[in-house]
């Protein structure tokens, strides 16, 4: 098992959920993101052209925002992929850094553009602010050197892509931006940061398996609702999970934050999610949690990656730590974890300890994508809301392009 919690969850209130969550497995779902893994040709193209990429390229510049991005970022952390950028952002100090370590190779640089919707202002602004750059500063083009993720059917992105006759792989219709990671999307950044593509899949198939643990792990957060926490506090014991922790933020507040369900009646309340990394913030954010309002549910997970770690100091500098003579990295973040939650229980706030068997990391990576979006998309499902939709968003793109055009 990748994902197991420290104490078992039985729980004879869940057969709502199984129904919901087999609804969302269903043919009946607007959304297909569940069989994205029985599709050989996503993996398959995925693979081959990142294996070309690679064989071509020594520098990588994703330019996406959002879903086209946010899981893409959490792969790479998760590889420590230090020749992958990205321009998920419309900063200019940000996109000056990114082109002066990639102009000095400019050749040898790969540009990957990811929208679904092949309309997204910021992507198309970022992408004509490299074309014109490389243009002005070395009389050259990057449309030979870009490849394009899209959906097939028409539109800014795709239809550039073809003109250009450049490779362009598919963002399924049925599959929205912040579900889209397990397909080409998120794989040809996992190809390119040596992620095994075959184990990624494993193990979402794995996690499409597990739905007694996708169905508790919903009645926990639903109970939370009921008690009125209005804070889901995802606290990662690795550095490795700060980028999947923003990519569940997304897919969190996006998918649950509605104002109407379904039917058209005011929306139930959910949480607002919020990312902790290790022992970290538990010198930011811990007091707080602990001695604040008592309006949070603290989800903790430990990694068995980060728990063996072999790395140990023998020669204590200071004789106030001698205690920790011989000690291991992973015996100091363990109790750090497991004391936090102990913490938390005497302090009367809602926590859970899980345990991530990551000795796989590719299989787990893939399991927890997977396991996310089943648990977010099953919450939407039970309480009558649209999981795959995000009205609230698109005023604010309105009124962006009114200002800019002179319209406001």
């Amino acid at each position: 098992m990748i994902l197991s919690p420290a104490r078992d969850l039985s729980d004879s209130n869940f057969s709502l959920f199984q129904k919901a969550l087999d609804t969302v497995l269903s043919d009946q779902s607007p959304s297909t993101f569940h069989k994205v893994t029985d599709d050989d040709h996503f993996f398959e193209q995925s693979e081959k052209l990142s294996q070309h990429l690679k064989d071509n390229y020594t520098h990588f510049v994703l330019i996406g925002v959002g879903g086209s991005s946010m899981g893409s970022r959490a792969i790479a952390e998760m590889a420590v992929k230090e020749n992958l950028f990205f321009l998920d952002n419309v900063d200019s100090f940000e996109f000056a850094t990114i082109w002066n370590k990639v102009s000095k190779n400019l050749e040898k640089t790969a540009f990957i553009v990811v929208s679904k919707s092949g309309s997204t202002i910021e992507i198309l602004w970022n992408y004509s602010q490299l074309e014109e750059l490389a243009q002005q500063q070395f009389n050259n083009s990057i449309v030979n050197q870009s490849y394009f993720i899209s959906e097939l059917l028409s539109n800014p992105l795709s239809d550039f892509a073809k003109k250009h006759q450049r490779p362009l792989l598919e963002i399924p219709v049925k599959v929205g931006g912040r579900f889209s990671v397990l397909t080409p999307v998120g794989l040809v950044a996992a190809g390119i940061c040596g992620i095994n593509i075959s184990e990624l899949r494993k193990g979402a198939r794995m996690a499409l398996a597990d739905k007694n643990l996708v169905t508790q792990f919903c009645v926990l957060f639903q109970n939370s609702f009921k008690r009125e926490e209005n804070i889901s506090l995802f606290w990662f014991y690795s550095s490795n999970y700060r980028w999947f922790g923003c990519w569940i933020q997304q897919l969190w507040a996006e998918s649950l934050g509605k104002k109407l369900d379904r039917s058209g009646n005011p929306a139930p309340s959910f949480s607002t999610p919020v990312i902790a990394i290790g022992s970290c913030d538990q010198h930011s954010i811990l007091q707080q949690v602990a001695h604040g309002p008592k309006d949070k549910f603290v989800c903790i997970f430990d990694f068995k990656s980060v728990q063996t770690s072999k790395f140990k100091v023998d020669n204590i500098l200071f004789k106030e730590i001698d205690f920790m003579k011989g000690r291991k990295y992973g015996d100091l973040i363990t109790s750090q974890s497991k004391a936090t939650f102990e913490a938390l229980k005497q302090n009367g706030v809602s926590c859970e300890l899980f345990n991530v068997d990551d000795t796989n990391k590719d299989k787990s990576l893939g399991y927890l994508f997977m396991f996310f979006q089943l648990v977010v998309a099953t919450l939407g499902e039970y309480n009558n809301i649209n999981a795959f939709d995000q009205p609230g968003v698109a005023l604010g793109k309105e009124i962006s392009v009114k200002m800019l055009k002179g319209q406001l």
